[in-house]
């Protein structure tokens, strides 16, 4: 799980609106156009590419129309992007001083901690969404023909480079289709840190605003005798669930990660395997543990694990882990379970 770190100013000055931490209530986030950035060399190439292509015209008489209106177009595509900024940290929270200062009101506000895989998930298409590690340079980039490609330099080169001035940052881009509000699984939210000077009046609007939710909050603090600041773990909120599964029911073997749907392998350790009992067991594994659409295989060992993904099976293989599965719940039927035969 890759985490990605989010520092907020709070409040905005005009009618002291608490535009930050309502949006954080709300599980919104603002991808603002590269237009509204504070960058003002945000986008900056050197165009190799249309210089190439009147080369060829003039040397090869080529009809390089279509060709420069396809990058015509491509160029264009970043003034309907949205950009929404996180800061990655060398450490498991977030310790940027200068960070703290420059974006969150001096320490007065307070930092979200976010798993940018879940938030990259929230949205319905997966090409509605990308990410881009950016890159420090000195020098701006150029992009010539060579580039389109490698589309992952291609993006970093075009939507992904600044100047080394802004290394601090850390930053982690997710670049939408469009620009915009968009809302987050909740599922996307892990932490809260509150900053060293941050009211507490605000800190228990963020608390009791985000109950029901599995959330951990930290209050930053200075470090003796040192210019770090730590975080101080304060309190935990937890989804209300009634009758929890007991941890040594059962063991995640493996989890696919897709796009829209996710696999899990649990290894089943209770005496019951009748169909009544592993409904129920898939159904509370689904409230506890799911945070989107899943698909759930049921075994009774774990000397399967070496053969979960491998493909194709044969002989003595394939049967192990037939033997070995009793049980599936699919994610377009979450309310049913198939049994597998002679295994109740």
């Amino acid at each position: 799980m890759s985490i990605g770190y989010k520092y907020r100013a709070n409040i905005i000055e005009e009618n002291n609106y608490l535009r930050d931490i309502d949006s954080l209530l709300k599980d919104e986030l603002w991808a603002s156009s590269f237009d509204d950035l504070n960058d003002p060399f945000e986008t900056e190439y050197i165009d190799n590419i249309s210089r190439d292509l009147n080369t060829l015209k003039e040397l090869f008489n080529m009809n390089i129309n279509d060709v420069q209106a396809k990058w015509e177009n491509l160029k264009r595509i970043k003034e309907n992007l949205g950009i929404y900024s996180l800061s990655l940290s060398e450490k498991d929270y977030p310790s940027s001083n200068l960070m703290w200062s420059h974006y969150s009101n001096s320490h007065k506000g307070f930092c979200i901690a976010y798993d940018i895989d879940k938030l990259k998930d929230s949205e319905k298409l997966p090409f509605s969404v990308d990410s881009v590690e950016v890159k420090y340079v000195e020098n701006v980039p150029k992009i010539d023909v060579n580039d389109i490609a490698h589309r992952i330099d291609f993006i970093v080169k075009m939507f992904g480079t600044k100047m080394k001035v802004w290394q601090y940052e850390k930053e982690i881009r997710l670049l939408y289709s469009t620009f915009g509000i968009k809302h987050y699984s909740p599922f996307a939210l892990k932490a809260v840190y509150f900053g060293l000077d941050m009211d507490e009046q605000y800190q228990s609007i963020i608390i009791d605003g985000l109950q029901n939710r599995d959330i951990k909050f930290y209050k930053m603090n200075r470090k003796e005798n040192s210019y770090e600041i730590l975080p101080i773990f304060l309190c935990e909120n937890s989804r209300k669930i009634d009758d929890k599964l007991p941890l040594d029911l059962f063991e995640v073997l493996k989890i696919d990660h897709n796009y829209t749907v996710e696999n899990f392998h649990i290894l089943y350790k209770g005496f019951l395997k009748d169909e009544a009992t592993l409904q129920r067991f898939s159904s509370k594994f689904r409230e506890q543990y799911l945070t989107k659409e899943a698909n759930i295989f049921i075994y009774d060992d774990k000397n399967i694990l070496d053969l979960i993904g491998k493909y194709p099976l044969y002989g003595n293989d394939q049967y192990r882990l037939a033997n070995h599965l009793i049980a599936m719940s699919t994610f377009d039927a979450p309310n049913d379970i198939w049994m597998y035969p002679d295994k109740s």
